[in-house]
């Protein structure tokens, strides 16, 4: 059975979303921001270790106390960290002072 490159693709979609900066100059195509987000080597090509290593990092910089699980508690401290963040934002918009 042929696996669909979809599902990889849409959980990349975030990542490639960033790197297409708002109404400036940034890639040309969904492709090029792929390769630029991913293709660490700049070899032109994305291996697996590539495509794994942000959901590898982003698994790190959740699993707080490094045990090699990411609990509830953990999951709750970050999204009290983001509930935190976002209030700070509100409270304070980009470019007012």
């Amino acid at each position: 059975m042929k696996k669909s490159v979809i599902p990889f693709v849409l959980a990349f979609l975030p990542a490639i979303a960033v790197a297409l900066p708002p109404g400036g100059a940034g890639p040309a195509s969904m492709s090029d921001a792929f390769m630029q987000q991913l293709d660490s080597n700049k070899d032109g090509a994305v291996s697996k270790a590539e495509f794994l290593a942000p959901q590898e990092k982003q698994f790190a910089d959740m699993d707080g106390n490094k045990d090699g699980i990411v609990d509830r508690a953990e999951i709750e401290a970050i999204e009290k960290s983001m509930r935190e963040q976002m209030q700070k934002m509100r409270k304070h918009p980009a470019g007012s002072r």
